[in-house]
């Protein structure tokens, strides 16, 4: 057989993320009872209800068409249809979205740009739903300082605990760039804040800005199948109030394509019981994968390619590697991660 890792479930959420944001721009509203909401939004106080959430102005040849939308945990499944419980998982304040067009729109076509504002409950919160869209050498856009990408009708930053998307099918590269970096402006923060398990990964033969932050068990899961399984504690424990377990993780995309391969790294709350942990992998591998075996701590296989499958563990640290076409590089890229795992 041969084993697919699903890539899916970020860009499901992406999608979702700019489903919402058409709505918003279709229904965007102007005029008189826009001024009267826009002040009593202003009128709370900065320190509850910070400036970013309230209103953004002041972006050059744009004008906002009304005043914001604000959503909570609870609005937050009605905006986002479907990719509502990602978000969530990462820790989720507020969520504002605006709308824009162009100050002098006489004699063009009318565009409109839409922003969705996710304040996160930290910076490394924020990174790591910004992460999960990353597939690693994304387009920038000179002028922005914070971790960003720019594509084709979309853009996406993240600055201290906001995470901002900007949606803008009908303008062109430049234009977004522009404006995608007038607003990282005025965002609040000093740029994208990593958790400090991101330094687990080794750089070399890292494809560049392909780092990604793991929480919860819809991430683990669009990460890869093999991270499913409850034992790895992405889930919360029974009774939880919490969206997600204990279990993070951090992962990263190696070597060039077509030989592409990825290396996660499992950080538990509370170490395993090894024997456990070996036993449970070695059942997961088996499911998906050819030729398994495991010996003297080391878990691999095979998929119908012929490329390597990994798993080592030391200490509440484990490393796996997927889909790997040199398995010697391989193996001393996760005795290096485990290596700074344990530090």
């Amino acid at each position: 057989m041969t084993f697919r890792p699903r890539r899916t479930g970020a860009r499901r959420w992406a999608a979702a993320l700019s489903a919402g944001l058409l709505l918003t721009l279709s229904a965007a509203c102007s005029g008189s009872d826009a001024v009267l909401l826009t002040n009593s939004l202003l009128a709370g106080s900065a320190a509850v209800n910070p400036p970013v959430m309230r209103a953004i102005d002041g972006i050059p040849d744009w004008k906002r068409t009304g005043p914001p939308q604000r959503f909570d945990k609870e609005g937050l499944y009605g905006h986002i249809d479907g990719g509502a419980e990602i978000v969530l998982q990462y820790g989720f304040r507020e969520l504002s979205v605006f709308a824009f067009r162009p100050s002098e729109a006489q004699g063009q076509a009318i565009k409109e740009v839409g922003v969705e504002i996710y304040r996160m409950k930290s910076a490394e919160a924020a990174f790591g739903l910004y992460s999960t869209k990353l597939e690693g050498q994304e387009t920038a856009w000179s002028g922005i300082k914070t971790d960003h990408w720019v594509s084709q009708g979309q853009a996406n930053l993240v600055k201290g605990e906001y995470l901002v998307n900007i949606l803008a099918p009908d303008c062109t590269d430049r234009e977004i760039g522009e404006f995608a970096a007038a607003l990282e402006r005025k965002v609040p923060g000093r740029g994208a804040k990593r958790p400090p398990g991101m330094a687990c990964l080794p750089a070399q033969g890292m494809v560049p800005g392909s780092g990604r932050y793991i929480r919860g068990p819809l991430a683990a899961r669009n990460e890869s199948p093999l991270l499913e399984a409850p034992f790895w504690g992405f889930e919360p424990g029974p009774g939880s109030d919490e969206r997600a377990g204990p279990t993070e993780a951090f992962s990263a995309k190696y070597g060039a394509a077509p030989a592409v391969s990825k290396l996660v790294v499992v950080k538990f709350k509370e170490e395993p019981s090894p024997a456990a942990l070996a036993a449970n992998v070695l059942a997961v591998f088996k499911e998906y994968l050819e030729d398994v075996r495991f010996e003297g701590g080391l878990v691999e296989g095979r998929n119908a390619a012929g490329r390597w499958f990994l798993f080592q563990a030391k200490g509440a640290a484990a490393a796996l590697v997927l889909g790997d076409p040199d398995r010697e590089v391989s193996l001393a890229r996760t005795g290096s991660a485990l290596s700074r795992a344990s530090r």
